[in-house]
């Protein structure tokens, strides 16, 4: 079981190597190049080498050969949990990379307390109930929306890790349960300090 004391961080939807202006110009970049470094430096300044990574999907697009320069050049321990983009090609690509430890199609994982279901594609795993404000529910962490916002049509259960909603940074397990908690107790002010999230 991993606990909250190791660094876990999730992320989606690099797309390294993406040359459509649509992908990384609502990103703030001038082009692809100027893109995916912009990225790796992200990644690298707050993630360290021995930190556990989840990477929800869709790693490059395009030059395969450029995609995976880039993915090795990143921090930490990466789990990969295929996108529609990762071709049956990309992933034994991935799987060649010393830094990526898995790959998987979606995963049910426990740190610590709390349950998760990592997906790329959102996925509902539970339903907000105004008649229950003391249920205990897993939460969907995804990518693939390119969303900018973090939560799924408003529902707390629903988070989303794509860079779009993240400043282009991964985000971490510890923020993750912030922001959650904090979007239950904004929909549901009667929760009185009970456990919701496990």
């Amino acid at each position: 079981m991993d606990s909250l004391e190791r660094k876990i961080w999730f992320t989606s939807d690099t797309h390294f190597g993406h040359q459509k202006e649509f992908l990384f110009g609502p990103r703030g970049f001038a082009n692809s190049e100027e893109h995916d470094t912009a990225i790796i430096e992200n990644w690298n300044s707050i993630i360290g080498p021995d930190d556990e990574v989840y990477h929800l999907g869709d790693v490059m697009l395009g030059d395969n050969e450029h995609g995976l320069e880039c993915l090795k050049q990143l921090n930490g321990r990466i789990h990969i949990l295929i996108g529609n983009h990762d071709t049956d090609t990309r992933i034994e690509l991935y799987s060649q990379c010393p830094n990526v430890v898995s790959i998987d199609c979606a995963l049910r994982k426990k740190f610590g307390k709390y349950h998760v279901w990592l997906s790329h594609y959102p996925t509902i795993t539970a339903n907000y109930d105004d008649d229950k404000p003391w249920a205990k529910h897993m939460v969907n962490i995804y990518g693939h929306t390119h969303q900018q916002t973090k939560f799924y049509s408003d529902n707390p259960y629903m988070y989303c890790v794509c860079l779009d909603a993240h400043d282009n940074k991964p985000v971490s397990l510890e923020q993750i349960v912030e922001d959650v908690k904090e979007k239950k107790i904004a929909l549901d002010n009667s929760i009185g300090g009970q456990p919701w999230f496990y």
